[in-house]
């Protein structure tokens, strides 16, 4: 165990060899063609609803999940949505965007061999999270709040990367994590001189993700390092420590997270505000949160 560890640090520690982790684990985990044709749609400035509608509906699970999506309390419309073309024209392509890269994400890890991790608990709790970022978003009248959900939603997708591909280093950081009391991001910074939050950041880079995606993804425990989309970034970690505080589900952080003064400055919210905004927000986790269940 000891020697494997070694070897795990010694193939990949120190941020020079974020890319080679990265590319071991881009050989298993991928984003499907659909999204990138969804992305030259968009990009083409003759294409119709019904060029997305088509493309859309030639994944059937993605289709039933966008539909699931679209009737959840995520966004709470008056009437029933029942075919993907009605889901198009009511969300609007940025958000269906959002919501295909969402999916196609959690579909391609779930089909991983990750055996230390509970992905329903996982899950839970990076759902938790982005729908608390929106909240906040929604509570302070910043626009498009839906924008920050799928940050939140794949903010800890590098610490499933480390669990991947470093197993046997991750089962000795969760031994050290109830010994110590102390951190995940803390003890994989210590160990590895980065953690899960930049090479989930890289990923999505290597991936061609935007980044108003990719910074908060990177910063959420560092808001202050943010450049241009520190709001989001902001929320993302607010959202984080509120979750963890919580315990609703779990990416493997067992003890509170240190709330960064900055983050609440930049969304000028007092404390008694995020149980306001958490006590709204609960409700809709659990329904949307039910589009993601691995069960």
């Amino acid at each position: 165990m000891a020697s494997s560890i070694r070897k795990e640090i010694q193939d990949f520690g120190g941020e020079s060899n974020i890319d080679a982790l990265i590319a071991e684990v881009d050989k298993l985990v991928s984003i499907p063609d659909v999204y990138y044709q969804l992305e030259t749609l968009i990009e083409k400035p003759t294409s119709t609803l019904r060029d997305f509608a088509q493309l859309l509906g030639s994944d059937t699970d993605l289709c039933a999940r966008l539909i699931g999506m679209a009737n959840s309390a995520f966004y709470s419309f008056p009437a029933s949505i029942e075919t993907v073309d009605k889901a198009v024209q009511i969300i609007g392509i940025r958000q269906i965007r959002e919501l295909v890269l969402a999916t196609t994400v959690v579909r391609a890890f779930n089909m991983m061999p990750l055996g230390m991790v509970d992905m329903n608990l996982f899950w839970k709790h990076s759902v938790a999270v982005g729908i608390m970022a929106k909240s906040i978003a929604q509570y302070r009248h910043m626009r498009q709040p839906e924008r920050f959900y799928v940050s939140g939603l794949l903010h800890d997708i590098g610490r499933l990367v480390f669990y991947l591909k470093l197993p046997d280093l991750m089962r000795d950081l969760l031994i050290q994590r109830e010994a110590k009391e102390e951190n995940l991001f803390v003890l994989e910074d210590r160990n590895l001189g980065y953690t899960h939050a930049e090479v989930g950041a890289r990923l999505l880079e290597t991936w061609r993700i935007p980044q108003s995606i990719v910074e908060p993804v990177n910063f959420h425990h560092s808001p202050i390092k943010s450049l241009e989309f520190t709001p989001v970034t902001a929320a993302i970690h607010v959202a984080d420590v509120w979750v963890n505080k919580y315990q609703l589900g779990t990416s493997g952080e067992r003890f509170a997270i240190p709330l960064d003064p900055f983050a609440m400055q930049q969304l000028k919210l007092e404390i008694y505000e995020l149980d306001e905004i958490w006590a709204l927000a609960e409700d809709e986790v659990h329904e949307v949160y039910s589009q993601f269940s691995t069960q």
